[in-house]
């Protein structure tokens, strides 16, 4: 149950850093402008940002999103970690599409889609050990 705890802390961790990310020099270039047509795509390039950023989350430093590293959380595949960078982007991308959902999946049995498609597990790892 701690595991699944620190799974849903660590998401939560990663969501905070990529919307303040994307959110806080869009909203510096959208209050530039008083164009109704730049404030529209200010809003594009800002979900789009936010997109690509959440996606390549687990890419960014090293394989492990940086909620997974403070909550010392590894992706594992096949009892390896994952060192596949393409893996890492579907199990996100897979993740996204039910995310209503994925509390209650980790909750359930600690897999979310992504991990089913994909194949893949997260397991607590020590440094020590």
């Amino acid at each position: 149950m701690f595991l699944k705890f620190r799974r849903l802390v660590a998401l939560y961790i990663d969501y905070l850093i990529v919307f303040y990310v994307s959110y806080f020099p869009m909203n510096y270039i959208y209050s530039l402008f008083n164009n109704m047509f730049m404030n529209i795509v200010t809003g594009l390039i800002a979900m789009i940002l936010l997109i690509n950023l959440f996606l390549r989350k687990d890419c960014l430093i090293g394989y492990e999103s940086i909620g997974k590293k403070i909550m010392r959380l590894k992706i594992y595949q096949d009892d390896k970690p994952v060192k596949d960078k393409k893996i890492l982007m579907d199990r996100v991308f897979y993740t996204l599409w039910p995310f209503v959902e994925y509390p209650f999946m980790i909750l359930y049995n600690n897999k979310s889609k992504g991990d089913i498609k994909c194949n893949t597990e997260v397991k607590s790892f020590r440094k020590n050990s």
